[in-house]
Formats: structure tokens, sequence, C-alpha cells
């Protein structure tokens, strides 16, 4: 019964993030309008009388999922902000899993503890990631004169960086673990090199954490993008509109268009929902794959735990 659920949420994971992903690559070209495109104040007539119609529209065949209050179709700025979501977080979680292993591989295979890198990665357990990042990238971020793809990658760096301590302790660990198993320290009393035991011998016993630490750092990124729009930093660039203070995203990533929707929580709720919906839908497929993934690993190792 739990093999069966594990394959069914892997699977289902699978489907949804991979369905995800079509839509990030070729969404702009399937969007029913330019992302420019706004619906102006008209009127209508209504019954013989002159009405006047403006956004925010609620869905209808027209507007698919509704118009936000600025008149931008929603169905269009989710598909264009599909690939700033999706593919910013991935290149966030591949670049900490990547860094984060080499150094942790290299921390676990030394002679002696690293006290100085235990310390400092104790201390950064307890800080929360979201608060170094905010003010490291707030001043940077609203009305910045950069570009779009040049803050992207400011973020990118930024959460990378900032993350990699936590991939590091996982691996560090595991590592510490595997060099003392038998068939290690018989590599080692042969004579094999560090590199050469870390590429052969520890590293395949690592892949399967290593990938279920892949998806579980997207996320976590995918967290912190939430937390980041609900405070109107939104990734690719926030631009602060005065009289009165709105704040709105450049890129239309998710993230960033729940965060600008948080005053249509009583009125006008398909503005807010329907990013959320979407945010929520994401998080869900790549949550689905870490529990297929740590089901089909139990499985494994209870078939053979004297590997």
């Amino acid at each position: 019964m739990n093999k069966q659920k594990g394959r069914i949420s892997l699977w289902l994971g699978f489907f949804i993030v991979s369905v995800l992903s079509i839509v990030a690559i070729i969404g702009p070209m399937v969007a029913p309008y330019d992302i420019d495109f706004q619906v102006r104040a008209e009127y209508v007539e209504v019954n013989g009388t002159q009405v006047i119609v403006s956004p925010p529209l609620p869905p209808s065949e027209k507007y698919p999922i509704g118009t936000d209050k600025w008149g931008h179709d929603m169905l269009t700025s989710l598909l264009y902000g599909a690939r700033y979501t999706l593919f910013v977080t991935i290149a966030c979680a591949l670049l900490r899993v990547m860094l984060g292993m080499i150094i942790g591989l290299k921390i676990g295979m030394a002679d002696r503890p690293q006290r100085w890198w235990l310390s400092l990665e104790n201390a950064w357990g307890h800080v929360p990631l979201f608060l170094p990042v905010y003010f490291l990238l707030y001043r940077i971020n609203i009305n910045s004169p950069l570009s779009s793809f040049g803050l992207v990658m400011i973020f990118i760096i930024v959460v990378s960086v900032l993350g990699i301590p936590s991939v590091v302790s996982s691996v560090r660990q595991k590592t510490e673990q595997l060099k003392e198993a038998h068939f290690v320290t018989a590599a080692i009393s042969i004579g094999a090199s560090k590199n050469h035991i870390m590429l052969r011998h520890i590293l395949p016993q690592l892949k399967e954490q290593i990938m279920m630490l892949f998806v579980m750092e997207i996320i976590g990124v995918m967290t912190l993008m939430g937390q980041l729009g609900i405070f109107n930093l939104f990734i690719g660039g926030t631009i602060q509109q005065f009289d009165p203070s709105i704040f709105l995203t450049k890129t239309y990533e998710w993230a960033g268009l729940i965060g600008q929707a948080r005053a249509f929580l009583q009125a006008k709720q398909w503005i807010f929902f329907a990013p959320l919906t979407a945010f929520m839908i994401a998080t869900l497929g790549f949550t689905l794959i870490v529990n297929g993934m740590k089901k089909r690993y139990e499985e494994a190792y209870n078939r053979t735990p004297y590997v």
C-alpha cells in the first residue's frame, strides 16, 4: 500500500511540474493578450442605459479569470510570470545543491573536524533566511535602474549563497557517516585518494539524498519568494508608486502578483486567489515529488539495509 502511494505521489508530482514547465516555456506564446494590454473604462449599454464599466473585471468569456485593478488580464499575467516563478527557483536550488555538495564533501572528508565551519553552521541555522535576503535586496530592488534580468541574477546569487550552509550541513553529516563504512576504509587502506573516494564511493551513495535535497531546496526558495512578496519585494524588480503608495511587480512572477493583490482579500477576490492557486499548485507538485522520493528510498533501504 505504501509502495503504491509513493508511486502515485511521485508521478502526480512529476505530472504537475511537467505541465508547469511547459506553461513556463510556451506561456508568453499562448497568452490571450500582450503583456502590456490593459482594459480601459468604457460605456456599455445595459437595458437601454449607458453604464460605465471599468476594471477590475470579473471572470468572463473574454477574460477567463478576470482582470486586475489596472486592467491587466490575469491569465496573461500568470502565463508570463510562470517562467520567473519556476525557473528562478530551480536555478537557486541547483546552485545551492551544486556548491553545497562540493563544500560538504570536502569538509566531511577532512581528517579533522572543521570546528570553524561547525560554529558557522550552527549559528547560521538559527537565522531566518528571509531577514538577510530582504535587507540586502530592498534598496536594490525597489524602483531600481537595473533591468529585470540583472535583478533576477542578483536575487539568484544572493539566495543561493545564503542558502549554501544548510546544504553543506546535510551533505557533510552524511559524508562523515559514510566515511566510516567498511568499503570506504578499505579504499583508504589501499591508498585511494580523497577525490577518488568522494567520486567513486561516497557520491554514488548520496545521489538519492541529493535529489531529494534539490527538490526540497526548490520548495524552500518558493517559500522564501512568497514571504518576500508579502513584504513587497518582488523577483525581477518592484515598482513603487506614490499617492497612494502601491507596489507592482515588473515580471509578473506569482509571488509578486500575490503580494500586490493583498488589498483584494475582501472584495474582487479573483485578483488574489488566481495567483495564490497557481503558486500553491506549483508548491504541491514539488512536495509530492519529495514525498514520493522519500517513500521509494525507504522501500529500497528496507529491502537491502546491508548495502
